[in-house]
């Protein structure tokens, strides 16, 4: 019988998306090792620090 008429069409779509994924990844990687990025997941942490700073009413 051989080969689905949509092989062809599944082969490029998964090549497509190994490429893109590895160039994703490739780019990340250089844009962590030489740029200032910001953590996301300490982020949280840090406005929660904020907002708790902020309610805190001033002590003098």
């Amino acid at each position: 019988m051989g080969q689905p008429p949509f092989a062809p069409l599944l082969a490029d779509a998964m090549l497509q998306f190994l490429l893109g994924f590895t160039l994703g990844n490739v780019v990340g990687m250089y844009l962590a090792q030489n740029y200032d990025i910001p953590n996301l997941a300490k982020k949280p942490e840090e406005i929660k620090k904020d907002l708790d700073a902020k309610k805190k009413p001033p002590s003098s």
